[in-house]
């Protein structure tokens, strides 16, 4: 999460929803205490990363303060896709990154191993893969830190009630991080992008939900299912399967 002290704000991190250029941006404004990598928690009393939820963020003391919150969503079709690239791409990058202990690092260790062993059961086919992924796996936080395709509104409140002050889109990011900027009273920054794949560099803003091309509809239907509430909170329509 990004937090300012100066600003009083507080930007929930959802996976998949340009966390990373939203960091990128509000740099200069972020004062978390807390690591974006993988490292203990002594108030969650676990592993945790810069994507903790907002029932995590409720278990920080900087939950008490009063600032104002936010997070930005996704459409869960392109959400899922962005997470079958970025569980390869952490698997091939994390192992020579450095952790702050080497427990920590077995722990994730083991879990980027769950993840491979997955992805070469579907031979990493998008659509054989998702064939795969069990209902836990999305809906369970604790369980594997490194699985990152939980709903979107995990970070927008609990028990699918809107507890944050502000929810932009990816779909709308450049409009709606100038009302974000507007609503902290802050001048815009310079346009800048981070984690940025090079399919989605090119695709075509005509298109709705640019990644469920590659789905079938059985991974549309499952899609559709799993998660239910994030298009209804957040006003996605659903693909017909």
């Amino acid at each position: 999460m990004i937090l300012s002290h100066r600003q009083r704000f507080i930007l929930l991190s959802p996976w998949k929803s340009a966390s990373s250029t939203a960091h990128l941006r509000l740099a200069p404004y972020n004062e978390s205490p807390y690591s974006r990598f993988y490292d203990y928690n002594p108030h969650l009393q676990r592993v945790v990363h810069q994507h903790i939820t907002y029932a995590d963020f409720l278990a920080l003391p900087e939950s008490q303060l009063g600032y104002l919150t936010g997070a930005f969503v996704r459409n869960p079709y392109d959400r899922v896709y962005s997470g079958f690239l970025q569980l390869q791409r952490d698997i091939q990058q994390q192992p020579s990154m450095t952790f702050p202990n080497d427990w920590v690092k077995a722990l994730v260790m083991r879990q980027l191993s769950e993840n491979f062993a997955q992805l070469a059961a579907g031979e990493f086919d998008f659509n054989k893969w998702f064939a795969l992924v069990e209902a836990y796996q999305i809906y369970e936080v604790g369980r594997n830190s490194s699985f990152p395709l939980h709903p979107a509104h995990y970070w927008t409140g609990i028990e699918q009630q809107k507890s944050v002050d502000f929810i932009g889109k990816v779909e709308t990011f450049e409009q709606d991080f100038l009302a974000f900027c507007k609503k902290i009273g802050i001048s815009p920054p310079k346009s800048k992008n981070e984690n940025v794949s090079s399919e989605r560099s090119g695709l075509k803003k005509a298109e709705k939900y640019p990644y469920a091309k590659h789905m079938t509809p059985a991974s549309i239907h499952k899609i559709n299912t799993l998660f239910k509430v994030d298009f209804e909170l957040f006003g996605y329509d659903k693909l017909l399967a």
